[in-house]
């Protein structure tokens, strides 16, 4: 019995030896942990993120602004953060130059381990109202460095404002659906993915992309790039034209200057006064001014059916005067004039066919006119192996065609009656002027000057016909009589036939065409 005690109690011993040293190590474990709390604990209650002062510091300092909240609520379960309610932040103190944004509602969510290495979750802002002056009127404005990261930067339902030069004039407001920026930090691009209301032409427009990091040097060479679409475009709200755009392509570049690359497409393109609805397909490379809205087109490259048109220039304020003014340089090599006419008549067919080639300077002016009121232009123009459409009209220049070889009696096949046009032309004010304006039917040439009002479509082009056959023998009857007579005293050109002068008035619609000089 004796040695069945003395085997019990050394059991108990060994056993009892871990549990020993567990409980021995247990309490300065404990006191450790309790003071690395405390420790902690004291440190956030002195460096807590998350209050009033220190949120309005951290604004101020990231966007150099003026910044007030009427309302603000510490949060610390289940994430710590803050919610700050009618928060503005003001950028200058001119009150036609200054930056403001008022937010309803800023929310900060942190996490436990981001509150000691200055690491925010996320940062939504509920009912962002931003409004920027005119372009390149508001006050210079140069990043600070931050050593806080934000994870996620959400902006929904926002609203973006620029103000015009005239201040009666509505501003430009761009509605933001949704806006999502990732990895906010002062030495790092962000990426950002948006959707937003373009307001001219309506439309909806979605972009992803980078951004930063910020140049602190200067702010504009700061760079931006990605991918963005289009769609849904309304032309309709510009005077003159309508269709439904979309659009598609890349951006990079910086802040200041932004090139774009990229696509259109308007499957059903009309001008206003025209029957047709077109489609029309254009690529093109521009780049954007951002400090003020100017943009220069270094290339576009259009379709129209079978016509390609190619164009350079800008769309650009000049000083001393209000708005955009759109100027182009223009040309076509080998393309058909009946695509580029289906753009502005109403007949079903192009009142002309034929091969053209053209180089032209346009400009558009700002306003309200009418579009073709506004439009200037001038260049050259040549058509090669035309034929009018019209049976009228085509049959005026057969008969001419016939007289002027001497053939009146003979009746000719009317695709072999054509009329190569080439000439001046500047646009002014809705009216087309016409200088040295040449066209060519077989047995005759002729050679005019005159206007065309591209409203009213009526038409004043007068000047002189150069024929192959002598007058009289372009004539029968009295008239050939009587001008045998005169014959050896009309001008002659340098192929010996008559020389006559010519008008043709009236409309479009119905012209009028004048060749007999007795």
């Amino acid at each position: 019995m004796v040695r069945a005690a003395l085997d019990e109690s050394q059991t108990m011993e060994a056993g009892s030896a871990p549990s020993y040293r567990l409980q021995r190590w247990l309490l300065p474990v404990t006191i450790v942990i309790l003071l690395l709390g405390i420790g902690g604990a004291a440190y956030l209650v002195r460096n807590w993120p998350f209050t009033e002062k220190n949120v309005v510091k951290q604004l101020q300092q990231a966007t150099s602004s003026t910044v007030h909240i009427s309302a603000f609520k510490r949060v610390f379960f289940p994430r710590p953060g803050c919610i700050a309610q009618g928060v503005t932040l003001e950028r200058g103190t001119d009150p036609h130059g200054q930056v403001k944004l008022t937010v309803d509602k800023l929310i900060i969510e942190g996490t436990l381990t981001g509150l000691f290495s200055k690491h925010l979750a996320s940062i939504r802002a509920q009912g962002a109202h931003a409004f920027f002056p005119e372009f390149g009127t508001a006050p210079q404005w140069k990043p600070a460095t931050s050593d806080v990261v934000v994870d996620e930067l959400i902006a929904n339902s926002s609203l973006l404002e620029f103000a015009r030069r005239d201040p009666k004039s509505p501003k430009v407001q761009f509605a933001i659906d949704e806006f999502v920026a990732h990895h906010l930090a002062s030495h790092d691009p962000m990426k950002f993915e948006v959707r937003l209301h373009n307001p001219t032409p309506p439309g909806e427009v979605r972009a992803t992309g980078t951004f930063g990091p910020w140049n602190m040097d200067r702010v504009s060479a700061t760079p931006v790039s990605g991918d963005y679409s289009f769609s849904n475009a309304d032309l309709g709200v510009f005077d003159g034209v309508h269709g439904i755009l979309a659009s598609n392509g890349q951006f990079h570049g910086t802040i200041e200057n932004i090139a774009v690359n990229g696509a259109t497409s308007t499957p059903a393109f009309q001008v206003k006064g025209s029957t047709h609805q077109i489609p029309l397909d254009t690529n093109f490379g521009a780049i954007v001014d951002s400090n003020n809205g100017d943009v220069t087109l270094q290339q576009v490259q259009a379709r129209v059916l079978h016509t390609i048109v190619v164009s350079h220039g800008s769309v650009a304020g000049r000083p001393g005067e209000h708005g955009k003014i759109t100027s182009l340089d223009m040309s076509v090599r080998s393309g058909r004039i009946q695509d580029l006419l289906l753009l502005f008549v109403s007949e079903k067919h192009s009142p002309l066919n034929g091969i053209v080639s053209l180089k032209t300077k346009v400009i558009v002016p700002p306003g309200n006119r009418h579009f073709l009121q506004k439009l200037r232009m001038a260049g050259d123009f040549g058509i090669d192996s035309a034929l009018f459409t019209k049976e009228e009209t085509q049959g005026k220049l057969e008969k001419l065609s016939e007289a002027a070889r001497g053939q009146a009696d003979q009746t000719d096949d009317p695709e072999s009656i054509v009329s190569d046009l080439q000439g001046h032309v500047v646009v002014r004010d809705g009216i087309a002027t016409f200088k040295d304006l040449r066209f060519r039917v077989p047995g005759a040439r002729a050679h005019l000057e005159g206007t065309f009002d591209l409203i009213t479509q009526k038409v004043n082009l007068r000047g002189l016909l150069f024929m192959d056959a002598n007058l009289p023998k372009a004539t029968t009857g009295i008239k050939s009589f009587l001008l045998k007579a005169v014959d050896p005293f009309l001008k002659k050109n340098r192929h010996g036939g008559a020389r006559i002068p010519i008008s043709i008035t009236g409309t479009y619609q119905h012209p009028s065409y004048n060749a007999d000089p007795v």
